[in-house]
């Protein structure tokens, strides 16, 4: 098993607790294999059976097959059956262990771990292939937490799903939800993300709110005292975009492209010089104008607007993509391009988009999160699917899912809970085609 890239972390984020045995209490984490802990009261099964390096890219199948199945199959009863339909959308999201995607038509489907009903499908059963999310309705945009899931319709509303053990789904109270709630009355929702424990969103005119757990001060409201179960004014500025949120930490662009984080600074992610917490937004120091971050718990990066990489934070792994492991309390150049739009960054690895659809990623591979069809770790940015070009990318805890330029859904990494949505439970190295199962 290669889980050394993820079980150290449990000794470097303050608030960590033990893992439950199974069935685990809500929030509590997985049933099996190794836990690594995120946040305050939470536990994730992140490389289980599945990293096995014999299990890797290996499909689910009966031996009774001649042949091998195709791409969305599976082989029962000596032949080869569809799961369903090859999953093509506008949008793609990951969770720590679960993903979602926006269809064409603007239908929400979801697949992976189902626990605490993060999946918003109506119960709590995990699926290995995307299924409709309960309530229809079409949907703008999406984002997933460690466990739960929110989600902003076309007519501006807010809706949250999945373990509330926090408040992080906004509704007034902590009782879970297996289906889109809806948050509030507001019709003017613009942006939502989702951290581990805690959810901000923006609306029309740029004001922040957040909700949830606040042991860092991650909510922005000046303290690190209690949850909160319904959405909060941050401060009173307008004009807050491209908000990202991971772990205990959240950073966003305000007004003409300043870049400003808050919350856990353990590792220096926030990028200000120093490893102290913040309770209200802070500006990382720079002349630059930024056009996009992601966050991941222990580190970030950020792309300005001339097309620049930058990272810093945590770098055991070489995620941060400055060829070395060395970390940074402010943030560094990755490598000379100019050409980057997006980027997106996991738990211990970093995924980009260059300008003209190439993605590339690096950090840690241990899972085959990398795409690179192998499980090493690479300290620069790593060409993934040197044929295809995406328009976006999103990174989980151990996986990654991205959106060719035509329309497919395409995910890798640990597929322990069906988050790849491949019909299989195994990991995979390189990129598989996710798959819809037959819905409205």
């Amino acid at each position: 098993m290669k889980t050394t890239a993820l079980l150290g972390v449990a000794a470097l984020i303050a608030g960590c607790e033990a893992s439950s045995p199974s069935p685990p209490p809500v929030d509590a984490g997985a049933d099996v294999g190794p836990d690594v802990v995120l946040d305050a009261g939470e536990t994730l099964d992140v490389l289980d059976a599945a990293l096995d390096e014999a299990a890797l890219d290996v499909a689910p199948a009966d031996a009774a097959c001649s042949t091998a199945c195709g791409e969305c199959e599976a082989c029962r009863g000596g032949r080869c059956e569809s799961l369903g339909a090859a999953a093509s959308g506008r949008f793609v999201t990951t969770g720590w262990s679960h993903s979602l995607t926006i269809d064409g038509a603007r239908r929400l489907w979801a697949w992976g771990d189902n626990g605490t009903g993060q999946l918003g499908v109506g119960d709590l059963l995990s699926r290995r292939v995307g299924t409709p999310v309960s309530g229809g309705g079409e949907w703008r945009l999406v984002a997933a937490g460690s466990r739960h899931s929110c989600g902003i319709r076309t007519d501006g509303s807010l809706w949250c799903w999945g373990v509330n053990v926090h408040g992080q789904l906004g509704v007034g109270d902590t009782l879970d939800r297996n289906a889109p709630t809806r948050v509030g009355d507001a019709s003017d929702w613009t942006e939502v993300t989702c951290g581990g424990l805690h959810t901000c969103a923006t609306r029309e005119g740029g004001t922040l709110w957040c909700w949830g757990a606040n042991p860092a001060g991650q909510l922005g409201l000046g303290d690190a005292t209690g949850d909160r179960s319904t959405p909060q004014r941050v401060g009173t500025e307008l004009g807050w975009r491209g908000i990202a949120a991971k772990g205990r930490f959240n950073c966003g662009m305000l007004g003409a492209g300043s870049l400003w984080c808050w919350g856990d600074n353990s590792d220096g992610q926030l990028g200000v010089g120093d490893r102290t917490d913040r309770r209200a937004p802070v500006p990382i120091a720079s002349a630059r104008v930024w056009a996009a971050v992601g966050p991941s718990p222990l580190h970030a990066c950020a792309v300005t607007s001339a097309g620049e990489l930058f990272c810093w934070g945590s770098n055991d792994y070489g995620q941060l993509g400055t060829g070395g492991r060395t970390p940074s309390l402010t943030p560094v150049r990755s490598g000379s391009d100019s050409d980057w739009t997006s980027v997106a960054s996991g738990f211990q690895h970093t995924c980009g988009l260059r300008r003209d659809g190439r993605l590339r990623c690096w950090g840690d591979g241990a899972a085959g999160q990398l795409g690179t069809g192998d499980l090493t770790l690479r300290e620069v940015p790593t060409r993934v699917m040197s044929e295809a070009t995406f328009t976006s990318v999103a990174a989980g805890i151990g996986h990654t899912c991205a959106l060719e330029t035509a329309g497919r859904v395409r995910c890798w990494g640990d597929g322990g809970r069906g988050q790849l949505g491949d019909g299989g439970n195994r990991a995979r190295s390189s990129p598989t085609g996710s798959c819809l199962a037959a819905g409205p």
